[in-house]
């Protein structure tokens, strides 16, 4: 018969990151270590709140599947001696193996005859099993920081005060430090305060939402968004911040939503300050203008984790709140607006970006030099703007308004640029230099924008490693990897074409006094560093993983790798190139033994064959190099097909390791010459054949 199993942790208010990662963590953990011990089951089901975290699994039988074990012991020779008699050790293994010696068997492997038993071990009871199996995992939850408080055994996000564990109707003997597993659990903190007995697992969902608990993390959701969108449309208004959900779904058990408002004076004040000050500090849903989401409306959606006697006075508590935020915020807008930007901007020169690396100037001044190169290799008719745009992009760092709210640095400095009258390409540019801030984020819209951002990362990722400051394992304070990949997703998605070396280079020409780290060392880590971030890139682009082993090599431009790789993930089809990949590979494998260094001297050929691959591979190599120069590796690719017959040929019939010294050399001189053709696009010795 099959039971469903039921497990819950009760603590105090766990931080809403947390807690996907370890339901996350639950659920692999319970259903790898079930498939492991071969127990079958049903769903899984994961639920939490701030103050649970619990797992369901539904299907698995009471008594477990027998076990058939076989243990091997030593070889028959040493258990049996020249009469057949058993030894010590034949003895031994036999009482090790609680059987008599005559109940011992042989086993023929492949390193000769072994004793062995078998025997088929009764299936334990689950209930036996899944206590061990939940102990286990209870410490093993990860969360980003732990605690200890009065139960010293043990550590977990927040201190544990109750653990419900059920099989069935059954209690499990499951203990965490001092406390031990229960049928029992608590409702809403305020509204059902005392104790709940769960009978059975199917029964908790329904008894949690009695006691003013949602437990299913996804339903919640779903009942906030819905009430946000039935409370909008009462006052016309839309919902859009979906990213604010999961953070308030993880703060509440019984969300019951509070529509509030603010004085429309407050509208005059940047959009975005207003859904800072509302989503980052009062995890308050903005509402939009229904015909003009561009638009905000003076109300906002808030949710209480109680149903309020009065939902009034919960409405005003939060007015009032949230109108003392938006008075700071008015109030560093209009004081920021009577200090000109660049103003701001000459601030920095007292404000240390790294103690390594200087001030925040210093390193205005060192991307500003990497930012007008740039300009004069990728659009010369806007270096006064990028110049312009580089002297103000980082002086909103210094306003009131980002000192209190950092999240808005970029913007501010726009709003304050606009309103000060400065170009509006350059009010854009400052904001813009910052994205993209995530991979999936939008890339700026303007090429001074792109500049600006390109110049100011890379400044950042070669000064880190110069101080040694490099990226290990999940320690990257910095963001040096997402910096990268922001500077190839630039490159790549706007067709700059920029060698990473170049750029590299130039940001180290201005690092130089800062280096505490030999220069050529820096360059090297710091160019291996953007290639592997270019994988990533690739990957998610779908390109296969030997097709990027076979461009990564020789990596420099990301817009001419990306299109190496596209046109060999497009050519790979096609009957030749099998041919030209095996061919690389065993050309590869002579050169490794003997490299030549003569020129190739065609009176030397003695076969036909390697005459005709040596015609055949002049004929199309002007054309292949002209195409590749040119990036148009398609047509360059195509002209390979004309290789196929005579390399098959060639192997098939040519000694290349002839004993004649001239000849042998003659010919690996050409191969030579072929691979590093071939190279032009790739290491086609890195694809995979079948």
């Amino acid at each position: 018969m099959a039971s469903t199993l039921l497990f819950e942790i009760g603590t105090e208010e766990i931080p809403s990151g947390f807690i996907v990662p370890a339901l996350n963590f639950m659920r692999s953990f319970v259903t790898e270590r079930l498939a492991a011990q071969k127990i079958a089951h049903g769903d899984v089901k994961v639920y939490a709140t701030p103050r649970r975290l619990a797992i369901m699994v539904s299907g698995i039988e009471e008594t477990l599947p027998d076990v058939v074990e076989t243990k091997t012991g030593p070889p028959k020779s040493i258990a049996f001696d020249k009469d057949g008699n058993p030894t010590k050790a034949g003895l031994g293994f036999a009482q090790t193996c609680g059987v008599d010696i005559s109940e011992v068997g042989v086993t023929k492997t492949a390193k000769g005859e072994y004793l062995s038993v078998t025997r088929t071990l009764p299936g334990k009871k689950a209930s036996e099993v899944l206590p061990v199996l939940l102990e286990e995992m209870l410490p093993k939850i990860p969360f980003g920081k732990t605690m200890r408080w009065s139960n010293p055994d043990v550590r977990f996000a927040r201190p544990v005060h109750w653990v419900l564990a059920i099989f069935g109707p059954q209690v499990l003997p499951v203990r965490f430090g001092n406390i031990a597993a229960g049928n029992v659990t608590f409702g809403n903190r305020f509204m059902s305060p005392g104790p709940i007995e769960v009978k059975t697992p199917e029964g908790y969902e329904q008894a949690l939402e009695k006691a003013y608990v949602i437990p299913d993390l996804e339903k919640r959701k779903q009942a906030i968004w819905k009430a946000l969108e039935e409370e909008a449309k009462k006052i016309n208004a839309e919902i859009r911040d979906r990213d604010l959900l999961d953070e308030v779904a993880n703060l509440l058990e019984y969300p019951h939503p509070v529509i509030g408002t603010f004085d429309e004076a407050y509208l005059q004040v940047p959009k975005e300050v207003l859904v800072t000050v509302m989503k980052h500090h009062q995890r308050y849903f903005p509402m939009y203008d229904a015909h003009d989401t561009a638009r905000l409306k003076p109300s906002f959606g808030a949710f209480s984790n109680i149903v309020p006697k009065d939902d009034a006075v919960v409405r005003a508590g939060n007015e009032r709140v949230l109108k003392a935020r938006l008075d700071d915020g008015r109030y560093f807008f209009v004081e920021d607006l009577k200090v000109p930007l660049q103003t701001y901007a000459d601030r920095l020169r007292d404000v240390i970006f790294h103690k390594d690396l200087g001030t925040s100037w210093e390193k205005v001044e060192r991307f500003s030099a990497v930012a007008l190169a740039l300009a004069d290799k990728i659009a010369p008719e806007k270096k006064d703007k990028v110049g312009q745009t580089c002297s103000l992009c980082k002086g909103d760092l210094n306003s009131l308004m980002v000192c209190e709210l950092p999240e808005l640095q970029g913007i501010m400095g726009r709003e304050y640029a606009l309103r000060q009258g400065i170009d509006p390409e350059v009010a854009h540019a400052i904001r813009e230099h910052y994205l993209p801030a995530s991979a999936d984020d939008a890339l700026p819209s303007g090429v001074v924008g792109d500049i600006v951002g390109m110049a100011d990362r890379v400044d950042t990722i070669c000064g880190c490693f110069g101080v040694g400051m490099v990226p290990s394992g999940t320690s990257d304070p910095y963001a040096l990897r997402r910096q990268t990949i922001a500077i190839e997703n630039i490159v790549l998605g706007k067709g700059y074409r920029v060698s990473t070396a170049w750029l590299v280079d130039l940001a180290l020409d201005r690092l130089t006094a800062k280096l505490r780290r030999p220069r050529k060392e820096v360059r090297a880590e710091v160019l291996a560093f953007f290639a592997n971030r270019f994988v990533s890139i690739l990957q998610a682009r779908g390109i296969p993983g030997d097709v990027i082993d076979a461009v990564i090599g020789t990596f420099d431009d990301p817009v001419d790798t990306f299109a190496r790789a596209q046109a060999l993930s497009s050519m790979r089809a096609e009957p030749w190139f099998e041919s030209i990949c095996a061919a690389s590979k065993r050309v590869e494998n002579i050169l490794k033994k003997a490299a030549s260094q003569v020129p190739v001297d065609p009176g030397l050929f003695a076969q036909d064959e390697e005459k005709a691959l040596y015609m055949a591979f002049r004929s199309m190599e002007g054309d292949f190099i002209a195409h590749a120069l040119r990036g148009e590796y398609s047509p360059a690719l195509k002209l390979l097909a004309a290789l196929k017959e005579p390399i098959d040929r060639f192997f098939d019939k040519v000694l290349v390791m002839s004993e004649d010294v001239a000849v042998r050399e003659n010919r690996i001189a050409m191969l030579k010459g072929l691979v590093s053709l071939f190279d032009r696009v790739a290491k086609f010795s890195r694809i995979a054949t079948q």
